[in-house]
């Protein structure tokens, strides 16, 4: 036995069973779709001054279209840009092989194999690069090469003018639902909504142009100016960032949050944007259900920063996220306090034009003579109304009471919802059928709900019903001389209950009191 130490070296070696692991990568269509958009866009962008001046001699922008056949169970990708040439393709189909092309939105070299093989298992690339007179064909067996046979390429003659690439896939591993095609037109119209809406992309999903998210109507202040602007460029970590925030006029969950963008394309986004807890709260990714969340928003480009494999998020490393979320922290700050407090058109301030609009287009409501003749209707004696309600909360069924409240220890608000008569009163507020009970009840046919049909007027129908009850009683059990003064002013700390609440929640979340999971 020698006791001389040796050194040699070897090659760390993939064997061909691999590809048949890409089918479990973390992808969802739509992410898997955008491989394929990449490549096109790239390849446009890496010889911009040739195809850029043919697609405009042929008058049409860069097209990429998406085609998925419930019959076939075939999915097509197929685009006009430069197409590849012989040597193009073969470096294509090599895993994980960059080229000199391999940059930008395609710089890992690897899109292409990774999707195609977690779409399907059986692959074809049909191609001809403009000024060739070949077009080549590559048939790619996922299962044939885990056995390690070889990708088949075919060639025949073409038309020097053509240049396209065609991708057909089948054995599909998964198919495409209803719901997964409303996703992937939502989510590919927001990655690529900066190409789109310069025309430089046309994006088609079975034949039907994608469009980009609406533009975002921003809210004002006092003096008309926008509530949105320009971040400071700043580096974090070795790369700079730059963007924008603002405050939506009308805002909701998938509209809120930060889409971060990487070489003019979405890693992430509308309508799953980055919600950092730091300035959202909540315990997930969607943030806590409050104003910020729904209104606060913003675009983040992160060019130069580590994107994952399927290119869904950004791979931080050494503390840039937690110094990327602090300075977005401190940028956000005035915001966010102006965010929490806004409530949407319904909660913006009114001038006097606006009441006079308001009230002039319901006067008639309240000087017509049916309505002259509803106010000197005859009202039953007290003692008779009371009396009504009890019986009506008698004659209850457990079907027709939605829901139990307690409000405070003896105290619980029950909801119920009947059918009875449309000459029956459109609401009975009763206190004293049971001890330590409130009844609302809803008279679902009375004519006055015909005319609402928006779920949110119907909620805040409900709403106020409930308030009103829970003030008048609160105010029945004081002590001293009650007036209608004095329920209108209970009800009013009521109602300031609920934003008083909506801060409160929002700042013990940012501040990561996640003790409040389950009421967030």
């Amino acid at each position: 036995m020698s006791d001389q130490e040796v050194e040699f070296q070897t090659d760390f070696h993939m064997g061909p069973s691999a590809i048949g692991a890409y089918s479990r990568l973390s992808y969802t269509m739509w992410y898997a779709l955008a491989e394929f958009i990449d490549n096109s866009t790239q390849s446009r962008d890496n010889y911009g001054g040739i195809i850029g001046d043919i697609l405009k001699k042929e008058d049409t922008p860069l097209v990429v279209s998406v085609t998925y056949s419930k019959i076939t169970k075939k999915i097509s990708i197929e685009d006009n840009s430069i197409g590849m040439s012989k040597d193009d393709l073969i470096n294509a189909l090599r895993i994980a092989h960059p080229t000199a092309d391999s940059k930008g939105r395609s710089k890992y070299g690897m899109g292409l194999k990774t999707a195609a093989c977690w779409i399907g298992r059986k692959w074809t690339v049909v191609t001809t690069e403009v000024t060739d007179d070949m077009e080549y064909t590559a048939i790619v067996d996922v299962d044939a090469i885990a056995r390690g046979e070889k990708i088949i390429v075919k060639g025949r003659p073409a038309d020097r003018d053509a240049h396209y690439t065609k991708i057909e896939i089948t054995n599909l591993n998964r198919s495409i639902q209803g719901r997964t095609e409303e996703n992937i037109r939502s989510y590919l119209g927001s990655m690529y909504r900066f190409d789109i809406k310069e025309g430089t992309l046309k994006l088609l999903y079975n034949g039907d142009p994608i469009s980009p998210p609406d533009d975002l109507e921003f809210d004002t202040d006092a003096s008309g100016a926008l509530y949105r602007r320009d971040l400071p460029k700043t580096k974090i970590g070795e790369h700079h960032v730059v963007g924008w925030i603002g405050v939506l006029k009308k805002g909701g969950r998938k509209f809120g949050g930060f889409s971060i963008f990487q070489n003019r394309r979405q890693i992430q986004g509308f309508p799953n944007a980055w919600k950092p807890k730091n300035i959202f709260g909540g315990v997930d990714e969607e943030g806590a259900n409050n104003l910020i969340s729904q209104r606060l928003v913003g675009v983040i480009e992160l060019d130069h920063f580590d994107v994952s494999h399927t290119k869904d998020a950004i791979l931080f490393k050494d503390g840039e996220q937690e110094d990327l979320e602090a300075f977005l922290e401190e940028q956000t700050r005035d915001y966010c306090n102006y965010a929490k407090r806004r409530r949407g058109n319904t909660g913006t301030q009114w001038n006097r034009d606006k009441v006079r609009d308001l009230i002039d287009g319901m006067r008639d409501e309240f000087t017509n003579d049916e309505f002259k003749d509803a106010a000197d209707d005859f009202l039953p004696p007290l003692d008779t109304i009371l009396d009504n309600n009890r019986k009506q909360v008698a004659s209850l069924t457990d079907d027709e009471s939605v829901v139990d409240l307690e409000i405070v220890p003896g105290l619980r608000v029950v909801v119920a919802l009947q059918e009875r008569s449309e000459n029956d009163p459109y609401l009975t507020i009763s206190v004293g059928a049971e001890q330590g009970k409130i009844f609302v009840i809803i008279n679902n046919l009375h004519p006055y709900y015909a005319d609402i049909d928006s779920p949110d007027a119907n909620e805040e129908c409900i709403r106020q019903y409930i308030y009103d009850a829970i003030a008048e009683y609160l105010v029945s059990r004081q002590q001293g001389r009650v007036t209608q003064d004095s329920t209108r002013k209970k009800k009013d700390s009521l109602l300031r209950a609920k934003s008083i609440r909506g801060e409160n929640l929002a700042e013990s979340m940012r501040a990561g009191n996640v003790e409040l999971d389950g009421i967030a």
